[in-house]
């Protein structure tokens, strides 16, 4: 009877002293750690924000314009898409890019859509001429056509022949689409085509700005250049600038932004027939002057 007695009185005591040591297990071990919650993805517009080059001013010193034509530089044939009422902005970007790029020693030939003839004109004068006529005169008498006439064609003019005086052994040509200049000319250094301004945008229009230099041979490395006022751009390029279309990394984040933008821009879809290489957004678009 004492045995029972004494069995059944250290049972709660054993139970008590398990339950307090495990209490006291519990009490020195750490709390588990909250859950980690991933962090919230960046919008797209916030990293695109960071590939695109902003420009201040349309000039070949502005830093902007410095870069979008070292990106260029490799390229065969730089072009420029055209429909629409051709805008200051629109040829001053020519002019800036042209110039930076003939001042880098990249440039080797200037396309324009106009006739041989009047190309000839201009590319004589580019080559050193004897005249006592200013650039601005040539471009104003030359038989080119209207719309090819302008300031900065004039400016570029100038740039060309001071180029040519010093640097006999790398000229800058200057032709006319399919004339035999355009063929001629040093195939190693790029070429840039002025041409498309005068043409309704098309799908058509960037295989033929492809094929200006040599009639029926498309470019190898042509970086088509598509200017825009598009405000849908605005979160990323929120005043004058570009971005580089090649460069986007494929995520899907970016390839449905491209989608949805494509829907007021379809030159951003990447099947599209004229989709951008280069997409250039002016943050203001003037009506271009007479010349």
């Amino acid at each position: 009877m004492m045995q029972t007695s004494a069995l059944t009185f250290a049972r709660p005591l054993f139970l008590a002293g398990l339950a307090a040591a495990l209490v006291s297990a519990c009490a020195t071990r750490p709390a588990p750690a909250p859950p980690v919650e991933p962090a919230p993805k960046p919008a797209v517009s916030e990293t695109l924000k960071t590939l695109a080059v902003r420009v201040e001013t349309l000039s070949p010193g502005d830093p902007g314009i410095a870069a979008l034509a070292l990106s260029v530089s490799g390229a065969d044939l730089i072009s420029f898409e055209g429909g629409g009422a051709i805008s200051q902005e629109r040829v001053a970007l020519k002019g800036a890019l042209t110039e930076a790029l003939a001042q880098s020693g990249m440039l080797g030939l200037l396309i324009l859509d106009v006739p041989c003839a009047g190309a000839a004109v201009l590319d004589a004068y580019a080559a050193g001429a004897a005249t006592g006529q200013l650039a601005t005169e040539i471009v104003r008498e030359a038989p080119i056509h209207d719309g090819q006439k302008s300031a900065a064609l004039a400016d570029t003019l100038t740039v060309l022949r001071g180029w040519n005086a010093v640097n006999i052994d790398r000229t800058i040509r200057i032709a006319g689409m399919h004339c035999a200049a355009a063929s001629e000319a040093a195939p190693e250094r790029a070429a840039v085509f002025w041409g498309v301004d005068q043409l309704p945008a098309h799908t058509g229009e960037k295989d033929m700005a492809a094929a200006a230099r040599r009639h029926g041979e498309a470019a190898d490395n042509h970086v088509w250049i598509v200017q825009t006022q598009e405000a849908a751009l605005a979160d990323i390029i929120p005043g004058s600038g570009w971005l580089d279309l090649r460069a986007l990394p494929e995520t899907p984040d970016v390839a449905g932004w491209r989608q949805q933008v494509s829907e007021t821009l379809p030159r951003l879809r990447p099947l599209h027939p004229s989709a951008a290489d280069i997409v250039f957004r002016h943050a203001a678009s003037m009506p271009a002057e007479p010349f």
